[in-house]
């Protein structure tokens, strides 16, 4: 038995040795994980911002007792420095840290401008770089040459432009975070290193106006993270998110460069209907010495310009179904004779403005437009002055009614003017200002009418027979004479 009990206590004890062991290389294992899960670097090289791992933000950053004098303090084993409302103290600090530093936190940066030139040159090494709730308004140049900054954060400040050759030579930058600012445009994408990997533009002011188009792109536009959440803030686009503008902007501009009669003509989106997010656009197709409307206009296009042309006539208004949702028509300055096709149709009984000013209208049927004007409660607008109207006695009379009686839509009404026959040659005058006696005369009146002959004639007879009575009369009194007509009567 002893012989045999030994050899197991033996074996016992020897496969608690290696147990042991592995239990120790398993915890000096999680610590070193530990270690480098907090370290500023990982395998591949990328820098982790000490910044964001401890969630830090410049939220209240008055309150710190270094903000009353604007001085900065290191912090952690990382080479991090925050600055509060600026960098007083810096030059106490040691040049050599100084130099060592690699994260840098502005918080409240005192000025309106940032020169990276000058301001970052004591950071030769910096990786990660933040501006949060300052005054800076823009960048005074670009970023010098620097080979190790990977991360750029400025965010709650005023920071209003930006150029697109901003960060360009900032060659290992992979991560710039600019939201919760006040930037409005961009005159195009930013030109960034080869191996960058995100951008963040939301919540900033963005002006959709602008040309964004970029974002469509994908090896432009995939780069910025969270461009589904950036949202229009300018007065056509409010409230709209930037890349479904952008969509309906170029899928207008290849709908308008696919058809010839379109493809000089300029097709732009004037607004997107809240609720539905159908998007409404206007096509200007003015002074390009057109002939007749175009045949076809993109769906939901509800204007039209077409002025300064050759067009004569405003059939596709009535006949061509692309038009029957545009509302506003601008047609001056054109070669327009009559109207007429229009009456009764449904487009001159919906329409919202329509402007037929310098065309050569000289007659059209008023009880049609008093129908339509009627029956319409969109009509906002109609102008009709620079026209060579003929004014007839019928026609006038019945014209000047409808300007008076829709003054606030013919708002041109008082430059109306037409010409009338008055006696000799063509005259013109105000429609609203000529009378029935103006227009209604016959063409051929004589200069003197029988009647006053005969009223002159009497006149004439009455002064004679009172000029012989005081003639008579005279010498009777002072002669005694009487008239011989007296002496020959019996």
């Amino acid at each position: 038995m002893p012989t045999t009990t030994a050899p197991m206590v033996v074996e016992s004890s020897s496969a608690a040795a290696p147990t042991l062991s592995f239990e120790l290389r398993l915890l000096l294992l999680m610590a070193l994980l530990a270690l480098l899960s907090g370290s500023v670097r990982v395998a591949n090289g990328e820098y982790i911002s000490h910044h964001y791992q401890h969630n830090f933000t410049c939220v209240d950053w008055k309150r710190a007792p270094e903000a009353a004098v604007g001085n900065c303090t290191r912090y952690g084993r990382y080479g991090a420095l925050r600055c509060y409302g600026g960098i007083n103290n810096l030059p106490a600090i040691p040049e050599q840290k100084v130099r060592r530093l690699e994260e840098i936190v502005f918080c409240g940066w005192p000025e309106r401008a940032f020169n990276p030139l000058t301001d970052l040159q004591p950071f030769p090494k910096i990786r990660s770089l933040t501006i949060e709730y300052s005054e800076l308004r823009e960048f005074v140049l670009d970023f010098p040459e620097m080979f190790y900054l990977q991360s750029i954060n400025i965010s709650w400040t005023n920071l209003s432009q930006i150029n697109a050759r901003t960060f360009k030579r900032v060659h290992a930058l992979r991560v710039v975070d600019l939201r919760w600012n006040k930037l409005v445009q961009l005159d195009g994408p930013l030109l960034l290193p080869r191996y960058f990997e995100k951008l963040y533009l939301a919540e900033n002011p963005w002006n959709c106006t602008r040309n964004f188009k970029w974002l469509l792109i994908p090896e432009k536009g995939e780069m910025v993270a969270d461009r589904d959440e950036i949202i229009c803030t300018d007065k056509k686009y409010k409230e709209r998110h930037m890349l479904t503008v952008m969509n309906y902007k170029v899928m207008l501009r290849t709908e308008c460069q696919s058809h010839a009669d379109l493809q000089n003509c300029t097709c732009t989106m004037h607004h997107i209907i809240p609720k539905t997010h159908i998007p409404l656009y206007t096509i200007n197709c003015s002074n390009l010495q057109f002939h007749a409307m175009p045949n076809y206009i993109p769906a939901n296009t509800t204007t039209i310009y077409l002025n300064d042309n050759q067009i004569t006539d405003v059939l596709p208004l009535r006949n061509n179904p692309t038009y029957r949702h545009v509302v506003d028509v601008h047609l001056d300055n054109n070669r327009i004779e009559s109207i007429d096709v229009l009456e009764g149709g449904y487009w001159f009984e919906h329409f919202r403005l329509l402007s037929l000013r310098g065309n050569e209208l000289q007659k059209m049927p008023v009880y049609a437009l008093d129908n339509a004007l009627d029956d319409n409660p969109n009509a906002n607008l109609l102008l009709l002055s620079g026209n060579p109207w003929q004014c007839t006695c019928i026609f006038t009379m019945r014209f000047r009614e409808i300007l008076m009686k829709y003054i606030e839509i013919m708002r041109d009404a008082g430059n109306i003017t037409c010409n009338y026959k008055h006696i000799s040659p063509l005259r013109r005058a105000n429609v609203l200002a000529i009378t029935r006696e103006d227009v209604c005369k016959p063409e051929e009146e004589p200069k003197i009418y029988p009647l006053d002959l005969l009223n002159g004639v009497l006149a004439f007879l009455i002064v004679l027979i009172l000029s012989k009575l005081a003639y008579d009369y005279y010498h009777y009194k002072n002669y005694g004479r009487v008239p011989w007509i007296v002496m020959k009567l019996p």
